[in-house]
């Protein structure tokens, strides 16, 4: 499945699409078929880009943190077959746990890696190649989206668990 392949060097994946989409924005301007913003505009997108990249980190740390505070207080060490426990519980003691924060820590990496490329370009850009910010601006921009949505997958198979465990309880 794609997701599978993606999942195995999501990092790799996230920043390949945003420097083909930065070198197609690249073409599109270059053709004439888009036009770069001016300067100031450039400027203030890859400020937001920045901030946005630098909370998004923040939220995913926390969420990371809950995980692994979840984990603290699991009693459960082994996964056994016919285990009353908690489906929720037992995510805590096998490998997608582990997965799941590799993940979270891969999307914080990228998070920063933005910020300080957004960073390093705002202060050190000399002023005839501002407008050039735009193409970072793609970068930036595909990183985050790609890293919300890997997130909101991840969130979301967690949240299946805990579905299953609430029907599991329930019957």
């Amino acid at each position: 499945m794609i997701l599978d392949r993606y999942f195995k060097r999501p990092l790799i994946w996230d920043f390949f699409m945003a420097l083909l989409l930065s070198v197609i924005g690249f073409i599109l301007v270059y053709k004439n078929i888009i036009f770069r913003p001016q300067a100031d505009d450039s400027i203030a997108i890859i400020t937001d880009i920045t901030n946005i990249s630098l909370t998004m980190s923040g939220f995913i740390l926390t969420l990371l943190t809950v995980l692994i505070t979840f984990k603290g207080s699991s009693k459960i060490t082994k996964v056994e077959v016919d285990s009353k426990e908690p489906l929720f519980d037992l995510f805590f003691v096998t490998g997608l746990y582990h997965e799941t924060v590799r993940h979270l820590k891969n999307c914080i990496k990228s998070l920063i890696i933005v910020a300080i490329i957004g960073f390093t370009i705002k202060i050190f850009s000399p002023e005839s190649l501002k407008t050039n910010i735009f193409y970072f601006n793609i970068f930036g921009f595909t990183v985050i989206m790609l890293t919300i949505t890997r997130c909101l997958l991840i969130l979301g198979k967690v949240m299946d668990l805990q579905k299953e465990n609430d029907e599991k309880n329930n019957e």
